[in-house]
């Protein structure tokens, strides 16, 4: 059968949101390069020090790790497997989303390989590769936002329910990101912007048919 018909978006619509979430990550890029956003960068990661506790230091450490492609690609297999048999052409589609956000994160890493904060003590482990954009933000938004036009059918209350705990998942994963103090919010937001045109573009070719 074809893709989710119910969930209405119009080409012109996701148009207009890849040209919106591309100006906007060379806005940041931009701004972030001139030490624009140095301020807001160290005052948002101070926010989250001063709200440390036990409870969220687990809360988020688990979390976390639902943006990990050590948890995403297993997860991303048992879908093309699940729904294979039911929509034509998923494995296309979430490779051009979820693959397409990957490979463009660790690209862009290297690129601009920005070092990690260091304005307070982590709380587990500091990863290795360069910060912006983060990658756990990407793959985890990319991830609940391609699971969600496979499964969404149109306004009911499971419906509700489960775009709530995708938004609850992925917000989950983007804040811990901060909390933990491995990534400067520029770098979520860069992440997300990813996550948002990867998306887009996925959705924006099957709407127009370009999957054969």
């Amino acid at each position: 059968m074809p893709f989710n018909e119910k969930v209405i978006l119009d080409e012109q619509w996701l148009f207009t949101v890849i040209i919106l979430a591309v100006g906007a990550f060379i806005a940041l890029t931009l701004s972030m390069h001139k030490g624009y956003l140095a301020q807001f960068d160290e005052n948002v990661l101070h926010w989250f020090h001063k709200r440390k506790n036990r409870t969220l230091d687990g809360f988020f450490s688990s979390i976390t790790w639902l943006g990990s492609l050590w948890i995403l690609l297993p997860l991303y297999i048992v879908l093309i497997l699940t729904f294979s048999h039911y929509f034509e052409n998923v494995e296309k589609f979430l490779g051009i989303g979820f693959w397409g956000a990957f490979l463009t994160t660790y690209v862009l890493k290297f690129v601009f390989n920005r070092k990690r904060p260091y304005f307070f003590p982590i709380i587990n482990e500091l990863p290795i590769d360069p910060s912006f954009p983060s990658a756990h933000t990407s793959q985890i938004v990319t991830f609940t936002l391609l699971f969600w036009f496979i499964n969404y059918n149109g306004g009911s209350l499971f419906d509700t329910l489960f775009t709530g705990v995708l938004l609850f998942i992925a917000s989950g994963v983007a804040l811990s990101r901060m909390y933990l103090q491995v990534h400067f919010p520029t770098d979520v937001f860069a992440g997300t912007l990813v996550a948002i045109v990867w998306s887009s573009i996925a959705i924006l070719v099957i709407k127009s048919g370009g999957l054969v």
